[in-house]
């Protein structure tokens, strides 16, 4: 057999070809997978939030109400705050604003920003 036809190792080649780009992608899913769950919790809070302040509670019990929907996340980098100042008055809109930054953590990211800022916003009629 001839050396340049034999076939050994060629599959040993081809899978480090394509094992970085494997990686990359992966890693990308579970960036991306983190990043929706982050969204998705700060929406619920925003909404459990808005409901409660909807409802005439205090300050205080919408701070627990947030807390206790986040504590998944990190609680030093949430950030929140209501738009109608107390006592708030029946008929008016009440608004909950919930700020989190999510670190992206690709190999790729000086193509993309290294912190995707994630808002939700909720209004509600108090009753």
């Amino acid at each position: 057999m001839r050396w340049w036809q034999d076939e050994q190792g060629q599959s040993l080649v081809e899978f480090a070809l394509v094992l970085p780009i494997l990686l990359l992608i992966l890693i990308g899913i579970f960036n991306f997978g983190q990043v929706f769950y982050s969204d998705i919790v700060i929406n619920e809070a925003a909404r459990d939030a808005a409901r409660y302040a909807s409802l005439g509670v205090s300050q205080s019990e919408i701070d627990q109400v947030i807390t206790e929907d986040c504590q998944t996340l990190n609680a030093s980098q949430l950030s929140y705050s209501v738009s109608q100042p107390y006592p708030q008055t029946s008929g008016m809109p009440v608004t909950i604003t919930i700020n989190y930054p999510v670190a992206v953590m690709l190999p790729l990211s000086m193509f993309l920003p290294s912190t995707l800022h994630l808002q939700a916003v909720m209004t509600m009629r108090v009753e």
